[in-house]
């Protein structure tokens, strides 16, 4: 369930929201590569397909591992290091790909917009995405303590 319900969730958020920006302001394929957050939108909405394969894949052979660490029982210090490094990543991507689109003639504060709305867009993804196994891990501690407790008490 770390694999597939965390990317879902996530995805069903940002779905909702595109879906309702598409009422005020309609997407058509011509309006991806913009540069701007209505662009962004326009790719997701029209290659959600695709985004959501990746985010299957990224889910399920880097982060739920990277997550549960070795023996699978990272500790709570360590899981919000996996979510600090997540970030950087998520930095360094975005000056990336930012870069890459950046059209020099539109000037440096463009660049920096491109990268603060491709940084905040995948922060968040990665907030949703972790509060959900957060949860998951609280879940499971419970039932684990819950059948800690029965094994003790017969």
């Amino acid at each position: 369930m770390k694999t597939f319900l965390p990317p879902f969730i996530a995805f069903f958020v940002f779905g909702i929201f595109v879906i309702l920006n598409a009422f005020v302001h309609p997407m058509h394929v011509g309006d991806m590569g913009g540069g701007n957050l209505h662009a962004f939108m326009a790719c997701f909405y029209y290659c959600w397909p695709l985004y959501a394969l990746c985010a299957l894949l990224t889910q399920w052979i880097i982060m739920v591992p990277i997550w549960e660490g070795r023996n699978g029982d990272r500790p709570a210090q360590g899981k919000f290091l996996v979510f600090i490094y997540t970030c950087i990543v998520c930095l360094l991507f975005a000056a990336a790909i930012g870069y890459c689109i950046w059209d020099k003639r539109s000037g440096r504060w463009h660049l920096i917009g491109l990268v603060t709305d491709m940084y905040f867009i995948q922060v968040v993804y990665w907030v949703i995405n972790i509060f959900i196994m957060i949860l998951f891990d609280g879940k499971h501690e419970i039932k684990d303590h819950h059948e800690h407790s029965e094994v003790a008490a017969a």
